[in-house]
């Protein structure tokens, strides 16, 4: 497809110059790091980059300072794998949905009730899956994991009342990848795609009936406020994947060490702060009696998107990925 030729070619493009950039940047001097996501400003995974800018510049003297671009002012997901290849861009704070373009034998580590809990899905990406997936997208595009942060689960929102999965029927929902489109269906939805930065209008308009996200982005994009109902699904156990462009990360060279740990701290810090995040934007939606907190029948949603899920990995997913995760343990 077309933006998989486009990311080819960008990589090529960054392969080229990597050489160049390495030795023509040397560590001890000055720059900035420019770091963008489709994340809305006041999103909690958005201030983490901004603690992280804070604690680098400290850390390194200020050599290394980060400029933020949010709200997918630079594009969509696809737009910024792009840049990010060809160097344009050195960081992209983004969720595993992105698997879907990069690493599509991974896609399903993004999927609904893949995870038993938050717990497994940490242990999932930070160890051996996880750095699987980040050398296949290394290999081809120049892009690796650099860090994996919390996120949080996905909810869904909509203009009616969601506690069981008919409860979806005949409802147009924005969906991101094609596998959770066919949950959705199972559901009775009706999915497409949007890019996030378009949402709020269609939702607004009617032209989508509902959709799904964790609640940062949900309150920071103010889709409460044009949705009367969420419903507390977590379908999903999502995480932020710091990707980095690899030949920028190799050129750090003695900073690489500074940027990795003040990383880790940042993302030290948005664990708990999305626990508290997350408390503070249901008690405020709750508080504005707009938006109705829904309890769903979660077993309800799991038992129709588990058949799903394991048909669809065994024909698009890496051999034998599903029972790898089951095989990790859930436990703390």
């Amino acid at each position: 497809m077309f933006w998989r030729h486009a990311l080819a070619a960008h990589a090529l493009a960054a392969t080229a110059a990597a050489l160049a950039f390495t030795t023509a940047i040397p560590a001890a001097e000055a720059r900035t790091v420019t770091v963008a996501t489709v994340y809305g400003a006041r999103d909690v995974s958005t201030q983490a980059m901004e603690k992280w800018g804070e604690l680098l510049a400290k850390k390194t003297d200020g050599r290394l300072t980060i400029n933020i671009i949010p709200g997918g002012t630079l594009g969509g997901d696809r737009e910024l794998l792009q840049q990010l290849s060809s160097g344009e861009i050195d960081v992209d704070l983004s969720s595993p949905v992105v698997m879907q373009y990069v690493a599509p034998q991974y896609q399903c580590l993004e999927a609904e009730y893949i995870y038993e809990n938050e717990n497994q899905g940490f242990k999932v990406w930070r160890g051996e899956i996880g750095k699987e997936a980040s050398a296949a997208m290394q290999k081809q595009y120049g892009i690796e994991i650099a860090a994996v942060g919390r996120r949080g689960g996905r909810v869904v929102t909509a203009n009616k009342k969601i506690v069981e999965p008919q409860d979806m029927t005949g409802l147009k929902f924005r969906v991101t990848n094609d596998l959770r489109a066919q949950v959705f269906a199972a559901y009775g939805a009706q999915p497409a795609p949007l890019p996030l930065s378009e949402l709020y209008g269609a939702l607004r308009q009617g032209v989508f009936d509902g959709e799904e996200n964790p609640l940062s982005t949900i309150y920071s994009l103010r889709f409460h406020e044009v949705q009367p109902f969420i419903s507390l699904t977590y379908h999903v156990w999502t995480y932020n994947l710091v990707l980095v462009n690899s030949a920028f990360y190799d050129g750090l060279g003695d900073d690489r060490k500074a940027f990795d740990e003040t990383l880790s701290q940042a993302l030290d810090w948005l664990y708990d702060a999305v626990a508290k995040d997350d408390a503070r934007i249901i008690a405020e939606i709750k508080k504005s009696g707009k938006t109705e907190i829904v309890e769903p029948d979660v077993a309800a949603f799991r038992a129709k998107a588990r058949p799903v899920l394991k048909a669809y990995a065994d024909k698009n997913c890496k051999p034998g990925l599903i029972d790898q995760v089951d095989q990790i343990s859930s436990a703390n």
